[in-house]
């Protein structure tokens, strides 16, 4: 069945309020201060079921102080009631909402041309004549008008025709792709406790639900819902819906509330717009407006992106910065104000309501903001790539999409590519990382020729995002150009020993054997390392595994011992312990006749490689001769 939400606009006094009332039955002035002034203060709800599916009407305030309860009354509606008065014609209440209701997205209105039997004899034709005239150029130019009287109920039965037309031809629209209740009302009834009341956007909602009240990301379950006055166990996106809240005091639900799922993500103080202003009012970068956005209303900066002001009638880009967070949704309509004299600047319609605070000539951010506003899917996916370092969560571009995370996982396009769960990069970042890398480590081999690989600290070029790092990484091993060892990447036809020159190569000799022939009783590194390529021809005879480095974790530095002496140590300790014999830390360390800062990292050495195997305090050489890996390899 399908569901409409039914905005009843215009001035104070055409008799928005009585039309609702012969059209339903339903009296919406439910304050004792509307029925004393005779005139509607906050919006008001009232429902009819039609042949082809349901009508939640909302008569929205028509006097200018109330402005802002007519923002909140539109903003979830999918169409209007546009109502005139025949006496008055159109006045100015009625244009600022017409205005109001065509930045908010309404395109299919019906108009009500009210009072008619207040009209003199022969004078109607010359008042539709002029109404139509008044509404040329407006949005709602050409939407079929019924001249009627809720008095006489003349001409009623025709608007209710007009409203059964308008009622097929309204989508429910895409809305967001979750459940998505801004809150108009919040109070108590005695044994049922807090309940919200709003227009549903988005997806249904279900007894049951686990939902977020936000701002705050307040957890809630919904043990009841109303809709037209009858209880529901589920109700469709469109029209008026009661929830009944476990979870939350009424006091603790904050002013301008949604009730949504976690997919909604979470409020912010920065929301990404293209804003659309009247023609009449021109906006300053950094200039403070009221944002209604929702049932919300408060206040913001404009940061306009690239531009210092934007004209009367003009579109742009820019970012709303909040005191404090906001919820909104992609594709959300929101309405702007100057603060003083209050007045209706324009409109925004919301891109990225989770945006990153961004600078005004970010450009790399503007490119995705016009992608997001054109919709265009696989764009806004490369250009949210291209702006965060080549890889994003997918969330971010379904968001900015407005795209179920199935639907853009199914189509990206061909130039986005999912390189961990629910991350994307594209071709072009994949190349200029692989390129950038490849360069690196190049230059790394030049520069410094007798080191065997690239740490992986270097490989970090700056503003890349890791995802796509370890991504570009893992290829270039798979593919062989590259191999990677604990000292970090090299090229794979990369060999040091070819690139050194003949004294670098002495010295490698020098090296390895002052290590070799200091036996388990090796000088120390600082009387053998002397020259400024001393470190890295250390490194290159580890690398080779001529000499193995052991750390003594206790006291915070590594032994290197020559590949022979480890092997000679374990043909000691099994000749001193043949199996099954058990030793201790201290028995290995006499039979060797080495130190403790020896023995510890070394018997840790055999431990890993299985040439020992330890229970408690003590250890047992293998049952297999040499271990389960050569004594003399290290243990990586």
């Amino acid at each position: 069945m399908t569901v409409c939400c039914l905005v009843v606009i215009g001035h104070v006094d055409h008799g928005k309020t009585a039309l609702v009332r012969r059209l339903t039955g339903i009296d919406t002035d439910r304050l004792a201060e509307e029925k004393a002034r005779g005139l509607s203060i906050v919006a008001g709800y009232a429902h009819r079921t039609y042949a082809g599916g349901t009508v939640d009407f909302v008569d929205a305030p028509g006097h200018s102080d109330f402005v802002q309860a007519m923002i909140s009354a539109s903003s979830g509606a999918q169409a209007a009631l546009v109502v005139i008065s025949a006496v008055d014609g159109i006045a100015p209440q009625t244009r600022e909402h017409l205005e109001i209701a065509a930045l908010l997205g309404l395109t299919e209105a019906v108009i009500a041309v009210t009072k008619t039997d207040l009209l003199p004899t022969g004078a109607l034709d010359e008042v539709l004549t002029a109404i139509r005239d008044d509404l040329a150029g407006s949005a709602f130019a050409d939407a079929p008008m019924i001249p009627c009287s809720s008095v006489t109920g003349s001409g009623v039965q025709a608007l209710e025709g007009a409203i059964e037309v308008l009622l097929r031809r309204v989508q429910a629209g895409r809305g967001p792709a979750f459940p998505y209740l801004p809150v108009d009302r919040a109070f108590t009834l005695p044994g049922r406790g807090t309940i919200v009341t709003g227009t549903l956007l988005g997806r249904a909602l279900r007894v049951g639900a686990d939902m977020l009240l936000q701002p705050g990301a307040l957890p809630v379950t919904i043990r009841g819902l109303h809709s037209r006055d009858a209880a529901q166990e589920t109700i469709i996106a469109g029209g008026r819906t009661a929830a009944n809240l476990r979870g939350v005091a009424v006091e603790d639900v904050p002013r301008g509330a949604v009730l949504c799922g976690a997919a909604a993500g979470d409020a912010s103080t920065c929301i990404d717009v293209h804003l659309t202003l009247l023609a009449a009012a021109g906006l300053k970068h950094m200039q403070e407006v009221r944002v209604h956005i929702g049932t919300a209303h408060v206040v913001a900066q404009i940061r306009l992106f690239g531009a210092g002001r934007l004209a009367a009638g003009e579109n742009g880009l820019a970012q709303l910065r909040f005191r404090h967070p906001v919820m909104a949704h992609a594709g959300q309509r929101a309405i702007l104000r100057r603060l003083s004299p209050p007045s209706t600047l324009g409109g925004a319609v919301v891109l990225d309501p989770q945006a990153p605070p961004s600078r005004a000539g970010d450009k790399a951010r503007v490119r995705v903001l016009r992608a997001a506003v054109a919709q265009d899917l696989a764009e806004v996916a490369l250009a949210l790539i291209a702006a965060n370092g080549g890889a994003v969560p997918l969330q971010d571009a379904a968001r900015l999409a407005r795209r179920d995370l199935a639907t853009l996982r199914a189509a990206p396009g061909p130039e986005v590519i999912e390189i961990a769960a629910d991350r994307v990069t594209s071709a072009e970042a994949i190349a200029d990382c692989r390129a950038a890398l490849l360069q690196v480590i190049r230059d790394h081999h030049r520069r410094y020729p007798a080191r065997s690989a690239v740490p992986l600290s270097a490989l970090c070029p700056r503003d890349t995002a890791p995802d796509l790092l370890h991504h570009v990484r893992q290829a270039l091993i798979e593919d062989g150009t590259c191999r990677q060892s604990e000292r970090g990447m090299a090229l794979a036809r990369h060999d040091p020993m070819t690139a050194l020159p003949r004294a670098h190569l002495e010295r490698l000799a020098q090296i390895e054997a002052a290590v070799r022939d200091g036996g388990l009783a090796p000088p120390a590194l600082s009387q053998v390392l002397g020259g400024p390529q001393d470190q890295d021809l250390l490194g290159l005879l580890i690398d080779q595994g001529a000499l193995i480095a052991l750390p003594n974790i206790a006291l915070k530095q590594t032994v290197v011992l020559h590949r022979e002496t480890l092997r000679t140590a374990a043909g000691a300790l099994r000749a001193a312990f043949p199996p099954p014999a058990a030793f201790t830390t201290g028995e290995a360390r006499a039979a060797l006749d080495t130190s403790r800062r020896i023995i510890v990292p070394l018997l840790e050495h055999f431990d890993a490689l299985g040439v020992t195997t330890r229970g408690g305090d003590r250890r047992r050489m293998s049952d297999v001769p040499g271990g389960l890996r050569d004594p003399g390899h290290g243990a990586g």
